[in-house]
């Protein structure tokens, strides 16, 4: 099934002196056939956010003060349309793995380069892989990755996803989840378990906790990368909130993302699709 090309406003949150920015981030929109408002500051924004749904807010975050976008991301998150809204930051440095963390932790979907590209937007946003795409601004394009190759017909067996935790309800909830995507799940208890599970059947993505009995996850990420295999299979942490400089060293270790527990179903979800990609996902009802 072609998934459809996402439709809605895009509220695009840049000061005067990113003016250049909003031009270019109004004429993708417009390209795309979306709307897009402007607003000189998020608190602009928070002003009317209950007045129509949006499918991204689009910021710079060098330009947007702590204090500032916090309430405002508690505020979007609480209207009916919250979970679905993409929080997206740019950002020069945004390669930068003090960047990345700082805008994840903040709360942001995903922060992108200043400017961004096309494909950097269209995936962000959600757009099908395949199709006619908008001009992308000149000087701005940069490679977007591909996703990771899983077989070449519906009939091909599929890779399955990985999950490695200690806590029984936390892979009960996360089998859940998988499940609704139509997604094949391995499960293992500890971190030796599932190296040996990699190792026979290796997996599309592995999630995994950082704290367990045995072999923990900083070492099975290691390992897990030491695998030709598994080299540069996606690897999601799942851990604590107040965990920062386990989530610092997993990233460093290896891992590609991380999940705050307790987590939001339509959170993990959405971190699936991002490293998976739209092909072997099927679309819920």
């Amino acid at each position: 099934m072609t998934e459809p090309v996402p439709q809605g406003l895009l509220s695009l949150v840049f000061p005067e002196n990113r003016s250049k920015v909003r031009i270019a981030l109004d004429s993708f929109a417009k390209g795309a056939g979306l709307e897009a408002e402007t607003f000189p500051d998020l608190t602009s924004l928070a002003m009317v956010l209950e007045s129509r749904e949006r499918l991204a807010v689009l910021f710079s975050l060098k330009d947007t003060p702590p204090q500032e976008l916090e309430p405002f991301l508690q505020v979007l998150r609480n209207l009916p349309y919250g979970a679905s809204c993409r929080v997206l930051a740019f950002d020069e440095e945004w390669e930068q793995m003090r960047v990345r963390l700082k805008a994840r932790m903040a709360g942001c979907d995903d922060v992108l380069s200043l400017p961004p590209s096309t494909p950097q937007l269209e995936k962000a946003l959600g757009f099908p892989a395949t199709g006619p795409l908008p001009e992308t601004p000149e000087g701005s394009d940069l490679p977007t990755p591909s996703p990771r190759a899983g077989g070449t017909g519906s009939e091909a067996p599929r890779q399955p996803i990985l999950i490695a935790d200690d806590a029984p309800v936390i892979r009960v909830g996360l089998k859940h989840i998988l499940k609704e995507m139509d997604l094949p799940v391995l499960e293992a208890d500890n971190g030796n378990e599932a190296y040996r599970l990699s190792l026979a059947t290796p997996p599309r993505l592995l999630l995994t906790d950082l704290v367990m009995p045995g072999m923990d996850g900083f070492s099975l990420i290691s390992r897990f990368r030491g695998t030709p295999s598994n080299a540069k299979t996606p690897i999601i942490v799942i851990s604590s909130y107040g965990d920062r400089a386990r989530l610092v060293k997993a990233l460093r270790s290896g891992a590609n993302d991380f999940i705050v527990k307790p987590f939001r179903p339509e959170v993990v979800k959405e971190k699936i699709r991002r490293h998976l990609g739209d092909e072997g996902t099927e679309q819920e009802a």
